[in-house]
C-alpha cells in the first residue's frame, strides 16, 4: 500500500526549520550574504570605476538648481532671455554629459556583477559536489536541483544586486549632490531639506528588516497554499473514501486565511514606503515655500528659491522614491535565492571547499611506493551495463614511471573507456587500478590532479586570460614558466597570436586545434607524473603533433595516448592493441610481426588518406 502524506501534516521541525526569522533558517542565509558582500567588495577596482562614472553621472543634479537660479536672476528676471537661455543650453550640455557617465557607468557594473556571477556558480559547484561525493543522506543523490539553482537563483541574485547597486549609487550620489548645490544657494535651504530626508531614511531602515520578513512570511504562506491545493487535488479520491473532507477544508481555509492576513498586512507596508517617499521628497517642498517670505527679506533671491525647489522635485523626490520602491521590491527576491543557495551548497571555495588555486592538505593515509610503477592494472573489467559486452575483460596492465604508451584499435574498442578507468572517472566492475602503488579508490578525488592530468579529444578551455587556463592545474607557476612550456608544446605562436597570457579567451571563438594546443600546455604545465591524452592531439597537423608528443617524451613521468596517427604508435615506447576478441601489448615491431589484427590495422592507416587536421 502507497503511503500518502496528508495535506497539512508536516511535522512541527520542518515547519519551524521554514519559518521566518527562525535561527536554522537564518544562518545559512546571513553566510550566503556574507559570501555576496565580500565578492563585491573584493572588486575595488571595478567599484571605484564606477563610483568614478556615478560621480560624472550626477553630474546634473549638483547644477540644476544652481544653473535655473542664475538663469532666473541674471537674465529672464532681469528681461534679459538670452542670458538665460544660455543657463539653460549649459544645463542641457552638463545633462548630456550625465548621459555620458550613465552609459559608461553600465560596463563597470558588469565588471562588478559578472565575477561574483562566476564565484557564485562555483562556490555553489563545489559544494554539490562535496555533498554528492560525500553521501549527503538528507539532500538526496545529486540531481535537476543544482541545475535549476545555477539558472534561476544565481541569475536572480546577479540581478538583484546589480540593481541594487544602480539604485543605492544613483541615491547616494544624488543626495549629495542635492546637498552641495542647495548649500551654495543658502544654507538655511540645505538644512530644511536635509533634516526630513536623514528622518526618512532612519524610518526606512527600521522599516526594512520587518518588511523583508513579512515578506518572506507571504512569500512562504503563497507557497503553503500551493502545496495543499496541489496535495489535496493529488488525494481527493482517498479524502472522499475516508471522509475527511471537512477536516481537510478546514486546514486548507487556515492558509487561504493565513495567506490573505499577510497579504494585507505587506499592502500596509506599502503604504509606509509611500509615506516615507512623501515625508522625505514631498515635506522639503512644503518647508521651503512656508519659509520662502522669511527667507527672501533676509536677502535670498526668487532664482535660489526655484533653484531649491528644483533640487528636491527633478532630483531628490525621484531618488528617494527609486530607493524605497527599489530596495523594497527586490529585497525579497533577493532573500529568498540566496537562501536558497545556501542550503543548496553554497560554499566559499576559499573557505572549504578548496579550488585548483589552493593548497591541498595532505592526506596522512595515503602511502605511495618508491618502486612501484607510474599505473598498475590487475583484473580490471568494465560494462556499461548489466546485461551488455564487457568494454574490458580482465586486463592486467603494468606501465614504468617514465614510459610512453599508445592505445590503438578499431572504433568502439573502448580505448577513451580504458583511459577513464585510469583516470578514475568511470569505477571497474572488477579488478583494481593502483597509481605508484596506491589503489585508485583510496586517493582522494581532491588529490587525484597531483597524480594525473586527462587531456579529453574535445579539450576544455574556460572564459578568462590565457594565463588562467594555462595555470589552472599549477596557479603557482611564474610567466617564464608558462612561456617555456607553451614554447616545447609548440603554442608559443598561438600565444602571440591571442595578445600574450593576460588576454581574455572567449572559448566559443577558438578552433579545436587551438584549443587543444592550449589544453596541452596545461597539462605540460602540471606537476602530474602521469599524462592521459585521449586523442589529445587529433585536430593538430603532423609537424605539431610531432612536436606536441616529444615535449611530453621529454618530460618526466609516464605518458599514456590514445593514439589517432600510426606515427604515434611507432613512436611510443609500447603499443596496446585493444579490439573485440583479444589484447596485446608490445613494442610497433613486435605486434606487427605477431598480431595480424595490428598489422591489418597497419595495413589500413597507410593506405587511408590523410586526416582532416584543424589548427
Amino acid at each position: 500500500m502507497t503511503s500518502r502524506t496528508t495535506p497539512g501534516s508536516e511535522s512541527p521541525a520542518s515547519a519551524s526549520a521554514s519559518a521566518p526569522g527562525s535561527a536554522s533558517a537564518s544562518s545559512p542565509a546571513a553566510a550566503g550574504f556574507r559570501f555576496i558582500t565580500a565578492e563585491v567588495l573584493r572588486r575595488r577596482r571595478a567599484l571605484g570605476a564606477l563610483l568614478a562614472w556615478s560621480l560624472l553621472e550626477s553630474a546634473p543634479a549638483l547644477v540644476s538648481g544652481r544653473f535655473v537660479a542664475a538663469a532666473l536672476d541674471e537674465g529672464f528676471l532681469r528681461g534679459r532671455a538670452m542670458i538665460g537661455l544660455v543657463w539653460l543650453l549649459a544645463l542641457g550640455a552638463v545633462t548630456a554629459l550625465g548621459a555620458l557617465g550613465t552609459r559608461a557607468m553600465y560596463p563597470r557594473l558588469g565588471d562588478v556583477v559578472e565575477p561574483l556571477r562566476d564565484a557564485l556558480v562555483t562556490a555553489l559547484v563545489h559544494g554539490t559536489l562535496a555533498r554528492a561525493c560525500g553521501g549527503d543522506a538528507e539532500h538526496g543523490p545529486l540531481g535537476a536541483a543544482p541545475v535549476a539553482r545555477l539558472t534561476r537563483q544565481v541569475e536572480t541574485v546577479r540581478d538583484v544586486v546589480a540593481g541594487q547597486l544602480l539604485v543605492l549609487r544613483q541615491f547616494a550620489v544624488t543626495a549629495i549632490a542635492v546637498c552641495i548645490g542647495l548649500a551654495s544657494l543658502a544654507l538655511p535651504l540645505a538644512a530644511l531639506v536635509v533634516g526630513p530626508l536623514l528622518l526618512s531614511l532612519l524610518g526606512f531602515a527600521v522599516l526594512l528588516r520587518p518588511m523583508i520578513s513579512r515578506q518572506r512570511a507571504a512569500f512562504l504562506a503563497e507557497e503553503r497554499v500551493a502545496v495543499l491545493a496541489g496535495t489535496t487535488i493529488e488525494g481527493l479520491r482517498d479524502i472522499t473514501a475516508a471522509g475527511v473532507e471537512p477536516r481537510i477544508a478546514a486546514r486548507v481555509g487556515a492558509a487561504v486565511d493565513e495567506q490573505y492576513r499577510l497579504s494585507r498586512a505587506l499592502a500596509g507596508f506599502g503604504a509606509a514606503r509611500r509615506a516615507i517617499v512623501v515625508f522625505g521628497g514631498n515635506v522639503p517642498l512644503l518647508l521651503i515655500l512656508l519659509a520662502a517670505r522669511p527667507l527672501l527679506r533676509h536677502g535670498l533671491t526668487a532664482g535660489a528659491l526655484v533653484g531649491a525647489l528644483t533640487y528636491v522635485a527633478v532630483n531628490l523626490e525621484p531618488a528617494l522614491r527609486t530607493l524605497v520602491q527599489g530596495v523594497g521590491a527586490s529585497a525579497l527576491r533577493l532573500s529568498v535565492a540566496v537562501r536558497r543557495l545556501a542550503e543548496g551548497g553554497l560554499v566559499a571555495p576559499t573557505e572549504s571547499a578548496p579550488g585548483p588555486n589552493a593548497a591541498t592538505p595532505p592526506v596522512p593515509s595515503l602511502r605511495i611506493a618508491s618502486a612501484a610503477a607510474a599505473i598498475d592494472v590487475s583484473s580490471l573489467c568494465f560494462r556499461y551495463g548489466p546485461h551488455s559486452d564487457p568494454v574490458v575483460a580482465n586486463l592486467d596492465l603494468r606501465i614504468g614511471r617514465h614510459e610512453h604508451l599508445a592505445i590503438v584499435g578499431p572504433s568502439g574498442a573502448g580505448k577513451s573507456t580504458l583511459v577513464n578507468l585510469l583516470a578514475g572517472l568511470l569505477p571497474p566492475e572488477s579488478g583494481s587500478v593502483a597509481l605508484f602503488g596506491a589503489p585508485l579508490t583510496s586517493i582522494p578525488a581532491d588529490r587525484l590532479p597531483e597524480f594525473r592530468v586527462l587531456i579529453p579529444q574535445e579539450a576544455y578551455i574556460f572564459a578568462g586570460t590565457v594565463r588562467e587556463n594555462l595555470a589552472y592545474l599549477r596557479p603557482d607557476a611564474t610567466d617564464a614558466e608558462i612561456t617555456e612550456a607553451a614554447g616545447l608544446v609548440g603554442s608559443s605562436a598561438l600565444l602571440d597570436t591571442l595578445g600574450g597570457l593576460d588576454a581574455r579567451l572567449v572559448p566559443a571563438l577558438l578552433s579545436a586545434g587551438q584549443r587543444q594546443l592550449l589544453a596541452l600546455t596545461r597539462a605540460h604545465l602540471s606537476r602530474a607524473p602521469i599524462v592521459l591524452l585521449d586523442e589529445a592531439t587529433c585536430h593538430l597537423d603532423h609537424a605539431a603533433e610531432r612536436r606536441a608528443e616529444a615535449a611530453f617524451r621529454d618530460r618526466p613521468g609516464a605518458v599514456v595516448l590514445v593514439a589517432h596517427r600510426l606515427g604515434s604508435a611507432r613512436r611510443a615506447d609500447r603499443v596496446l592493441l585493444l579490439d573485440a576478441e583479444r589484447t596485446e601489448l608490445g613494442t610497433h615491431a613486435q605486434l606487427a610481426a605477431r598480431c595480424p589484427q595490428y598489422a591489418e590495422l597497419v595495413g589500413r592507416r597507410r593506405s587511408a588518406p590523410a586526416p582532416l587536421t584543424v589548427s
